[in-house]
């Protein structure tokens, strides 16, 4: 194989033959490889070269439709420089489908579409499987074998046939497949099968995986509420379903009888699983009762409320290991609701058996440090895996780290002094940055309070991230960035938001970040759970559990400055706190820093005087 661009870079080349080696010994890597590595191709050109020449295939996991473009285009890249083989690019079956589904949540879709199926109702099922249609259905197949966009495959196919088939059937017959962690963590072996494969012969390739472990335990975890619950019982009303509107009156006073009982000096508290099944006389034949009226509403509706409340009655009854139950006391559309939670603490206990039964496994993203955190939650074998931090591409000289002495927004700080402290700090480091900036806070209530404060003097193009933001709106943000690039626009976002990750604003389209606070979970029952159930399990609990996931936030918002060697930019981190050491051993070592208490004069120095 011919490796697809002029030249190697040094750190790049270093990760290709790590990737070499690791797949020639059936090993695993977990890759801390920095922005401007390259690092899509650097774990795709060996895995392509192993899989051709063994006859394997590769799945590239990814959790964000920009990075699949990315691995689409790289594979384009491959092809064209001499290597045939063919891929397949594949998203959630609910976002293929032609039944107009956009508002279902997943477990709704796929509920409706088992019932569509069973039901012998969508007629683009069917027409994949007519037989006299079977000529017509291969020349669109193959159509699909060429390397191309989701988008694309969906525009040559979705008009008469079920695109996730079509797109599963072109897979048996690919080397590579790129999907999303779900496919193969929460389907398994069923997505494999499917597809004629198997996970002794698969070359995993996960991207951004500093976000798996939290997305699998998200996969596993469940709830309901109690305003769950009354729509479920006006929806069983409708039905005319009357008995299952007496089970579900039944599960909502059982769960407002445990709070009478759990939290009467709290707000939440942990819960035993037999106390909420002993409270529901018949709790299996309730849910079988439950699932059978939700497959009649179903069939109506293309949603199910009820179907919801059956789901999460089967899950309750799972294992308490690696699990906690809670019971809370939350506002839910302006008024009090009570939430019962079945929450996953171990995501080992998906990914280890996943990962141990592949070929070989490759964790990449910039932001895997500590790497053994990692290797620890998704329960990888020690001896069967390497951990390598690659160097960073980027001329130091091109970036400038400042951490800002005297403000913080740790909670017993959270003043008005102090929150105008930080405001005239967010206002003149954005006036000092030329050209674009974004400030990013550690949850929407204080970043809107500090953009009250800044506001009137802010003399920039004001962008606020919303938290329900579409694909085309966060697009229309993008493409606001870039109208203002001369002048400048601040962008006010969120840690862990539309903006913080997954987007690419390279040159001059985003010249700052300031980074404000530490985003730090409240210390509630759900992630105190989660540091003891690390304490016991690997004696790191509030590093695993607290302190290192905030950071990888932190460092995934800094890291939208520096997108390409040629880049310059100014990262603030404007909070003490980064100087402690619990915290600033988190950084990559390769970053620098100049600790002050007027950043802006830094960020002036940086830039130079103004034109």
């Amino acid at each position: 194989m011919v490796f697809p661009y002029p030249q190697v870079r040094a750190s790049q080349a270093e990760m290709i033959a790590d990737v070499r080696n690791a797949l020639e010994n059936r090993s695993h890597i977990v890759a801390d490889a920095p922005t401007g590595l390259g690092k899509t191709v650097a774990a795709l050109f060996p895995a392509i070269e192993h899989a051709v020449n063994n006859k394997r295939h590769v799945l590239f996991l990814t959790s964000r439709l920009s990075q699949h473009r990315m691995a689409v285009s790289t594979m384009q890249m491959i092809r064209e420089a001499g290597c045939e083989f063919s891929a397949v690019d594949i998203v959630g079956k609910r976002h293929l489908c032609s039944q107009g589904v956009e508002i279902f949540d997943a477990s709704m879709f796929n509920n409706f579409c088992s019932s569509m199926i069973k039901d012998k109702k969508c007629e683009y099922y069917r027409n994949f499987y007519r037989k006299d249609l079977e000529t017509e259905r291969a020349a669109r197949l193959e159509k699909l074998n060429s390397i191309m966009s989701v988008q694309e495959a969906v525009g040559i196919v979705a008009d008469k046939y079920c695109a996730y088939e079509m797109l599963m059937e072109a897979a048996k017959h690919s080397v590579v497949v790129v999907g999303d962690y779900f496919h193969l963590f929460g389907m398994g072996e069923k997505f494999l099968r499917r597809m004629g494969k198997v996970l002794d012969n698969t070359i995993i390739i996960v991207d951004e995986a500093h976000n798996l472990a939290p997305r699998l335990r998200s996969y596993m975890s469940s709830r309901i509420s109690t305003y769950a619950c009354d729509i479920a019982k006006n929806e069983a009303a409708d039905a005319g379903e009357p008995e299952v509107e007496a089970y579900i009156k039944c599960i909502n006073d059982a769960i407002k009888d445990m709070a009478k009982k759990h939290l009467f000096a709290g707000y939440e508290a942990v819960v035993a699983m037999d106390e909420f099944v002993d409270m529901l006389a018949g709790y299996k034949a309730m849910t079988d009762k439950m699932h059978s009226a939700a497959e009649v509403v179903l069939k109506e509706k293309k949603n199910s409320s009820i179907e919801r409340i059956a789901g999460f009655l089967d899950a309750w009854k799972g294992s308490d290991t690696g699990y906690a139950r809670i019971l809370s006391r939350v506002r839910i559309r302006g008024r009090d609701h009570i939430v019962l939670k079945y929450n996953c603490l171990d995501p080992s206990l998906i990914s280890k058996a996943v990962i141990g039964a592949s070929h070989s496994t490759i964790l990449m993203s910039g932001t895997l440090s500590p790497m053994e955190m990692h290797r620890d939650l998704l329960g990888m074998d020690e001896k069967r895996t390497m951990m390598k931090s690659y160097p960073s591409p980027f001329p130091r000289h091109n970036r400038k780290n400042i951490i800002v002495k005297g403000i913080t927004t740790k909670y017993t700080e959270r003043t008005p002094e102090n929150f105008a402290r930080i405001a005239a700090t967010v206002r003149l480091c954005a006036e000092a940055i030329k050209g674009n900036a974004a400030v990013f806070f550690p949850s929407y209530e204080i970043r809107d309070t500090i953009y009250e404060m800044a506001r009137p003097a802010i003399g920039k193009h004001v962008i606020l991230e919303n938290s329900k933001m579409t694909k085309e709106e966060r697009d229309m943000i993008m493409e606001e960035m870039k109208q203002h690039a001369d002048k400048g626009a601040l962008l006010f976002g969120v840690m862990g938001g539309s903006f913080s990750e997954g987007i690419d604003l390279p040159g001059n389209l985003l010249n700052g970040v300031i980074i404000v606070g530490l985003p730090l979970e409240k210390l509630n029952l759900s992630v105190k759970a989660l540091i003891d159930y690390y304490e016991e399990r690997f004696g790191k609990g509030i590093a695993y559990g607290y302190t290192y996931p905030a950071m990888i936030k932190v460092i995934q918002s800094a890291g939208r400055c520096i997108r390409s060697e040629s880049d310059r930019g100014v990262i603030v981190f404007a909070d003490e706190r980064f100087t402690w050491s619990n915290y600033s051993r988190i950084f990559p070592r390769s970053w620098n820093f100049v600790v002050t208490s007027r950043p802006e004069v830094e960020v002036r120095k940086f830039f130079g005087p103004a034109e």
